[in-house]
Parts: structure tokens; sequence; C-alpha cells
């Protein structure tokens, strides 16, 4: 399983002193895209091969705020449903104090065929990861 960490900085924080809820959206995207990237696919070039990766859902079961200099890590794992990519993701603490659950459904558009596909590699990463 991937893991990327982290720590909260005071700007993501919103007046009650907790991490305002689309902060977490960016951290597990930065983790998604680290995944793939520590996997050999680059986004920027998919895109460049008009290979568009596309986040279609995200759900979000939130468990406990993260909170000022807290120190916590994203974890990422795909899995293949038809055409559609699935990253389930988990943030925790270094305590592994469970913070959030995330199921995110990804879809690959081929912009010169006009079509839905699952890329070979990602493909591949995805049986690995089952």
């Amino acid at each position: 399983m991937f893991k990327e960490y982290f720590e909260v900085r005071d700007y993501e924080l919103d007046f009650q002193g907790i991490v305002n809820n689309a902060n977490y959206l960016s951290y597990l995207e930065h983790t998604r895209h680290k995944y793939l990237a520590s996997v050999g696919i680059s986004i920027m070039q998919m895109t460049q091969e008009q290979q568009m990766l596309h986040l279609a859902r995200t759900e979000l079961e939130y468990k406990y705020p993260l909170r000022a200099k807290d120190k916590f890590y994203v974890t990422c794992e795909l899995s293949i449903e038809g055409i559609r990519i699935i990253c389930k993701q988990e943030i925790y603490t270094l305590e592994n104090k469970l913070i959030l659950k995330s199921k995110n459904t990804i879809v690959c558009k081929d912009l010169l065929r006009n079509r839905l596909y699952i890329p070979p590699l990602i493909k591949q990463i995805a049986l690995q990861d089952q």
C-alpha cells in the first residue's frame, strides 16, 4: 500500500482550529498523483497525449479532525470496476488513528478516440493492489 506523509499547515485551518474540509481533498489528490508517479505514470505526459484522468466521484467519511501541526499519512490503493478506476484512500495520524476514509472513482478518457478505457499500466497496478 502506498503512503504519503504530511504535516498540517496553519493556513489549512478553519476558524474552529481544525483542517478545513476542502484541504482533505487536496491531500487525497496529491497522494494519488504521487502514487501514480512512483509507478511510472506521469499525469502531465498522459495529458499531453490526450489521455485524461477525470475524478468522477468522491465519497468521504470523516472520523476525526486534524489540527495544526498534526503529522499524518495518506494511503492509496487501486482496483478496477468495469471501466472505472477505484482509488481507496485513508488518512491516519502517525499514531495510526483513522481520520478519514475515501473512495474515489476515476475514469480515463482517450480524447483522440473519444472513448473511456483503463490504461494498461494502471490495470496492472490495480491487480497488484488487490
